[in-house]
């Protein structure tokens, strides 16, 4: 399974079992509901600091997000997966921030 639709399939596990709706968790997230819908169908991921945010919100341990029934441990080769599709999309989104930056220079 895909580390972005296992960390999907669990966010969207855990605020089931909060009894907490989208929108309800987007916004404690500071997030569009949108956003929370693309993450929980693993089509994009989160960045560290909302896996965080997420985790302290539903009181639950970051690792609780990386895991199956099946598979209760994580061995070094799902850490060095996981941190590398941080990194990635903290990347990605750094780089988006910055060309909005560039935009919004060049309007003034």
């Amino acid at each position: 399974m895909v580390v972005k639709q296992l960390f999907g399939q669990n966010l969207h596990t855990y605020r089931k079992l909060r009894k907490l709706s989208q929108e309800q968790l987007a916004e404690k997230l500071d997030i569009s509901v949108k956003h929370l819908s693309t993450m929980e169908t693993g089509k994009v991921f989160a960045s560290a600091e909302l896996i965080e945010k997420i985790a302290k919100e539903l009181d639950i341990s970051i690792s609780a997000l990386f895991y199956t029934d099946n598979e209760k441990t994580c061995d070094e080769s799902d850490f060095s997966k996981i941190e590398f599709i941080i990194e990635e999309e903290n990347l990605k989104a750094i780089m988006s921030m910055k060309e909005r930056i560039r935009e919004m220079k060049s309007i003034k």
